[in-house]
């Protein structure tokens, strides 16, 4: 006794069934269907049946494919989200105090440069009067500094009595140069360059 199977989704129906009970799929007509019943052991029809079948799977789910484009067509709208993402990066960089004009960056060198010559009065200033962020926060990080550089300056001043004080005296106005320079580079680049060894006292 031969079984016989639904040409749609495979499932061992009745022979006398009008419709499988697995998929609905009315199965009465199957002889005249090009698609027709799998029989088994049929190697032919097996093989007519699969590429009918997989024939009509393209053509059933042609809606699913729709909706799959469809749904390519939210990742487009994906994409136009990725490029808003993208926007909202851009916006959030502006909001960033390293996003500033030329005269800013400019402005924010010329403070760590400052410091060299008038000591925590330039920066203080500075922190005072300008109210653009970036410019701010690199007054903030040069007057910490100075404020490090006078304490050793101090120390150094206290351990001037024996040879290693002298030393330090000697030493720390070159690393202050250097470090105001650093700063200074890096700020005309757009970044706050956080000084070595120096707490946030403002």
């Amino acid at each position: 006794m031969t079984e016989e199977y639904c040409w749609h989704c495979g499932a061992t129906v009745d022979p006398d069934a009008n419709y499988c009970s697995e998929c609905g799929t009315a199965v009465n007509d199957s002889a005249d269907d090009d698609r027709g019943w799998l029989e088994e052991g049929g190697t032919d029809g097996y093989g007519d049946e699969t590429a009918d079948t997989h024939s009509d799977y393209a053509r059933d789910d042609s809606g699913t494919a729709d909706r799959y484009d469809t749904h390519g067509a939210s990742s487009d709208q994906y994409d136009v989200h990725g490029d808003s993402s993208n926007r909202h990066g851009t916006h959030g960089d502006s909001s960033n105090r390293y996003d500033a004009s030329d005269d800013d960056l400019l402005f924010a060198a010329v403070t760590h440069v400052l410091a060299i010559f008038t000591w925590v009065v330039g920066p203080t200033i500075v922190l005072v009067a300008a109210d653009d962020p970036f410019v701010l926060e690199n007054a903030r990080t040069a007057l910490n500094w100075q404020i490090v550089y006078s304490i050793l300056m101090l120390v150094s001043i206290l351990l001037s009595v024996i040879v290693i004080g002298v030393v330090f005296l000697a030493i720390l106005p070159f690393v202050n140069i250097a470090f105001c320079a650093i700063a200074a580079v890096k700020a005309y680049g757009g970044e706050t360059w956080e000084y070595p060894l120096t707490p946030e006292f403002v």
